[in-house]
């Protein structure tokens, strides 16, 4: 009986304890898909393009460099692919960096490009 009244104790205690657990990173896919992605690193508008590199002006007005590698996607938010050359300042983008992850200091690297429209408002809110 001792031996029972150990284990329910332990069993207990167990699940008391709340152990941290990172989040999933859901990168989006081309033409929806049925998972709902992470939301984006950062939504803006291009204001530069360079090979392999965008500069994001966010709402607040913050600009960031994003590096791009032959891995990052890059589609319109209706599902439609673009080359990188198709990219051009004016186009409103959501990006999502490798492991969701803004970095802290320097350039991120995109996982995805989904871009959203040359029109003067900013990308829709549903991702």
């Amino acid at each position: 009986m001792p031996h029972r009244l150990s284990c329910v104790v332990i069993a207990l205690l167990l699940s008391s304890v709340s152990l941290p657990i990172a989040a999933a990173c859901v990168l989006p896919v081309p033409d929806g898909g049925n998972i709902e992605p992470s939301p984006a690193s950062l939504v803006g508008e291009i204001t530069s393009v360079a090979p392999a590199e965008l500069v994001v002006r966010a709402a607040n007005g913050a600009v960031t460099r994003v590096s791009m590698s032959d891995e990052t996607g890059i589609w319109t938010v209706y599902g439609g692919w673009m080359e990188e050359a198709e990219l051009r300042p004016g186009q409103h983008a959501l990006i999502w960096f490798q492991r969701c992850a803004r970095p802290d200091r320097g350039k991120g690297v995109a996982a995805v490009v989904e871009v959203c429209s040359l029109a003067p408002e900013p990308c829709p809110t549903r991702r």
